[in-house]
């Protein structure tokens, strides 16, 4: 697993970079309007989120906390639900089908990463974080 958590970003982003030349265009972008726009609103509200969560997990680690406040008390891993979000406005905005494989296929992945850090609150935090855990969905509010 400490593989897994070392190589994740790195390919994730090597792989998304390489999707884009999947395209065969000579622009960086995709010539429809609406999904650049489309796009660039969903890197802006990944952008907020990432700020906002990273914000709220900056102040309960400076506490020694279990960050619940802000969007933790949404979900319990909203920076990686930023980072999806910002892939797929990426994505939206590149327009590759292979950006979109990419992502999915590196949904069990960032799964795994996520219980891996879990199972690492779980060793600090011990039943408050189980508590936190099973009062809050992991990636979707009321679904998952």
């Amino acid at each position: 697993m400490k593989a897994l958590h070392t190589l994740l970003r790195p390919a994730f982003a090597i792989c998304l970079f390489l999707s884009q030349f999947s395209s065969g265009r000579t622009t960086w972008f995709t010539d429809n309007p609406y999904l650049v726009i489309g796009g660039g609103v969903l890197v802006a509200a990944a952008v907020g989120l990432l700020t906002w969560a990273s914000s709220n997990l900056r102040r309960a680690a400076n506490k020694n906390q279990i960050a619940q406040s802000g969007p933790y008390r949404i979900v319990r891993h909203p920076i990686y639900v930023s980072i999806y979000f910002l892939s797929c406005g990426l994505g939206l905005m590149f327009f590759t089908w292979w950006w979109f494989a990419v992502l999915v296929a590196f949904i069990p992945l960032w799964y795994l990463e996520c219980r891996r850090e879990e199972q690492e609150m779980l060793g600090v935090y011990g039943p408050a974080y189980a508590r936190y855990r099973d009062k809050t969905k992991m990636f979707i509010p009321l679904v998952i």
